[in-house]
This record gives C-alpha cells, structure tokens and sequence, in this order.
C-alpha cells in the first residue's frame, strides 16, 4: 500500500512576489519588491474581508502582445472591427426567448459576447477554435460578470460534432472564413439547430486568389475564402432556408476605418504599449492596408446571412 505524504503548504506570498517579479521582467520594468509586498498584503487583506465562499476574482491569463495589439485598434474584446449596437440586435432578429439557449461559435474575445448578452437574457454556450484567445476569452466573460449564463468552450472546426437539436439559435462570426471544409462546417450548424430555429452567420466572401493572402497575414489562421453564392449554397444544401442575405461591406470598411481613427488617441491616451506589441500592432495596420484597399473595391467582401432550418 503506497504512503500518502500531506501536501505541501502553498507559500501564497511567494507565488504572487514571483508573478510579480515575472510581470516586471515581461514589461521590461524594475522590479520593486516593496511594492510588490503591499500589493499582496492589500489583496490578502481584501480576501480576509469578504463574505465566507465569495467567489474569488477571475485571475488574468498571461498578456498576450498579439491581443494588446489587436484590443488597442478595435477596442477592449475584440479581434477587429465591430459594432456592439449592431450585435446586440442579432438575438432580436433570431427571435430568441429569454430560456432559449444560444450558440456563438468564434466570437475570438468577449466584446461580441458582451453585447449578444444585451438583449439575449438566457444562456450562451460560446465556441472558440483559436487557442490563442481562449483563455482571455474565458476571463473576459467573467470579468463583465457573464460567467453565470455563458459558457466558453474549445472546438475544432473541422472535427467537432454538434449536439443534434440543441439550439434555439445560433451565431457564426468568421467561421466560414477560416473552415476548411465549408461543407461540412454548413452541416454541423444545420445539425445543432432545431427544427424552424435560426442562425445568423458573418463571413468573408471572395473569389480565391493570391493576392488575399497579405490581407491576412497575421491572421490566427489560414483564411478559406469562397465567393458568396457558394456559401449561400453549402448551407441551402443542407437544408437550411435563407432568409436574407445582406451585403455588409460599406459597414465593416466604416467600423475598420473608425479603428484607425480611434488609435492615435488610444495610443496617447492608454499606458505604454509592451515591449513587442508595438511590432505586432505595425503588422497588423499593414494587413488591414491591404484588406481594406480589397473591401473598397469590392474584391473581398463581407457578408450577413440569416438562415432558418425548416421543421
């Protein structure tokens, strides 16, 4: 029979100087263990306070110098453009009840969640295939205090299975754009939804060619781009009916615009970008060049759809 030895004692202040002393290191700051002291005596002071089995504050994961980057041009949550009042009606037209469960496969960061959260009072079961976001995703959630009802999970575009008949409605932001097999990502919503549910589903639309590429070349992954009848297509193959299918490009290219705008005040205003945030911001500004001189001319274009599955 094996020895079971107790458990060491966390050293709870040894952990929190260490971050601390890791997080000067990683702003290329001096480390200031007086400081950083005080900041552990006043926190522990703070958990002493509260109400016995108080859930404790979400932890921050780790900063990420692509995501500082991509927040300080679109703004906090987001990994480009968007409307917040634009998103908020998306539960309204899906014509969602407040018990209905509603899937959001892609959102990236929580600022889309945030405002579906808005006008859609029920649950949310969020999917995100970007490892990268992830976790920044989860805590931005429960930080806006939405971890209650929305539920943050990973998928894999191109293998997951959907539960059959689950949704009342469901949410697709650029997840055609980076499927590889469209068809198949076509029938997985179809699958999820019940019978006379809606979706609606935000994609890229362009013929292929080489010259998309530098659009996205910083993109979390390849892009899969097809032209928007073959997407309309997919999903009517499935099953599915379409019930408008609208043409978003002037308001992408608006919003990405006012991005632009917005980021000389946002770099004068916030704190010092991270070391090496400054890099990643400089190539994102030169893909988004590039794809928005393709949005102006309409090579590459955004799209809206709302679909219904039939009973």
């Amino acid at each position: 029979m094996a020895l079971k030895l107790p458990l060491p004692k966390l050293d709870k202040r040894g952990v929190a100087m260490a971050r601390a002393r890791f997080a000067a290191w990683w702003d290329g700051a001096d480390f200031d263990p007086a400081a950083a002291e005080a900041a552990f005596l006043a926190q522990a002071a703070a958990n002493d306070s509260g109400e016995e089995g108080a859930p404790a504050a979400p932890e921050a994961p780790p900063v990420d110098l692509r995501l500082e980057a991509l927040q300080r041009l679109w703004g906090e949550g987001r990994l480009m453009p968007g409307d917040a009042a634009v998103e908020a009606t998306f539960p309204t037209r899906l014509e969602l009840s407040t018990t209905a469960q509603l899937a959001v496969f892609g959102p990236g960061l929580h600022a889309p969640v945030a405002a579906l959260a808005q006008t859609h009072l029920g649950e949310m079961k969020v999917s995100e295939w970007r490892d990268e976001t992830r976790a920044h995703l989860k805590f931005g959630v429960a930080k806006a205090g939405l971890d209650k009802r929305v539920a943050v999970a990973a998928i894999d575009l191109e293998t997951f299975a959907a539960p059959v008949g689950s949704f009342e409605g469901l949410i697709s932001f650029d997840d055609f754009t980076f499927a590889d097999n469209g068809a198949r990502l076509a029938q997985q919503i179809t699958k999820a939804l019940k019978p006379k549910a809606s979706a609606i589903i935000e994609t890229y639309a362009a013929l292929p060619g080489g010259d998309l590429s530098p659009a996205f070349a910083t993109a979390f992954s390849e892009p899969h781009l097809r032209a928007s009848g073959d997407i309309e297509t997919m999903l009517a193959e499935t099953g599915l009916t379409i019930v408008a299918h609208d043409d978003v490009t002037d308001e992408h290219l608006a919003n990405a615009r006012a991005g632009f705008k917005r980021l000389a005040e946002a770099l004068a205003a916030g704190p010092a970008l991270a070391p090496g945030a400054g890099r990643e911001l400089a190539w994102e500004a030169e893909a988004w060049r590039v794809r928005m001189r393709l949005l102006a001319t309409r090579r590459l274009e955004r799209r809206r759809l709302h679909v219904t599955r039939p009973e």
